[in-house]
């Protein structure tokens, strides 16, 4: 759950375009919302050659990916030779029923009240992270969009058994948090009430009473 400088990707992609070499941008965890904009792409400059799509496309009801790319990419495999072609065709490819869900979940993304709602959950996380940032036993505190993760400090193993004890004391409670290794992280949904999150806020600091 690192959360990148946006003057260093610029750089970092800038330098692979000059030096003509393609970028994927993974955004099937970032993408629709996740960063407070439509896509972690949208805060850089320089955008990358292929991005990568899914989960939030259809609210994550049912299964449906997408992997977009350039015109210039396109364009290299747009020929009648056959053999020239990009395959690419699963079993349930652009079903109906997946893409009617997907319709509906960027129709429900684009409304007022979603985007209010975004916008509540990001400013609570920043004031959450102001708080929990000066407790001992927390190492680093980083929040982007509806997107909050801390690190312990402390060293556990990624799947021991203090990463266990976390995850059946967040369980025990009704909030479902799983830790990665000494990383907590929280990735909560667009109509999440300010009752519940406080839950999740209060649950992660009792938690650290174990730790």
């Amino acid at each position: 759950m690192k959360i990148h400088d946006v003057k260093g990707l610029n750089e970092i992609l800038e330098f692979c375009k000059t030096n003509d070499i393609l970028t994927i941008a993974d955004e099937v965890m970032t993408g629709f919302g996740k960063t407070g904009r439509n896509f972690a792409s949208d805060f850089i400059q320089t955008k990358p050659d292929i991005i990568c799509l899914s989960k939030a496309l259809t609210g994550g009801l049912v299964p449906l990916a997408i992997t977009s790319c350039t015109e210039k990419i396109y364009k290299a495999f747009l020929s009648n030779e056959m053999a020239k072609g990009f395959f690419h065709c699963h079993t349930y490819s652009a079903n109906p029923i997946a893409c009617a869900a997907a319709n509906a979940a960027i129709e429900l993304l684009q409304a007022k009240e979603i985007q209010e709602n975004i916008k509540v959950i990001s400013d609570s996380h920043k004031l959450f992270q102001e708080r929990i940032i000066k407790h001992p036993k927390v190492k680093a505190a980083r929040s982007q969009g509806v997107i909050f993760a801390l690190d312990l400090d402390t060293n556990m193993s990624r799947y021991g058994s203090l990463r266990d004890k976390l995850l059946a004391f967040f369980m025990e409670r009704g909030v479902f948090l799983r830790p990665l290794g000494n990383t907590i992280y929280i990735q909560v949904p667009y109509v999440i009430t300010k009752k519940e999150l406080q839950k999740v806020y209060k649950t992660i600091e009792e938690s650290l009473t174990i730790v």
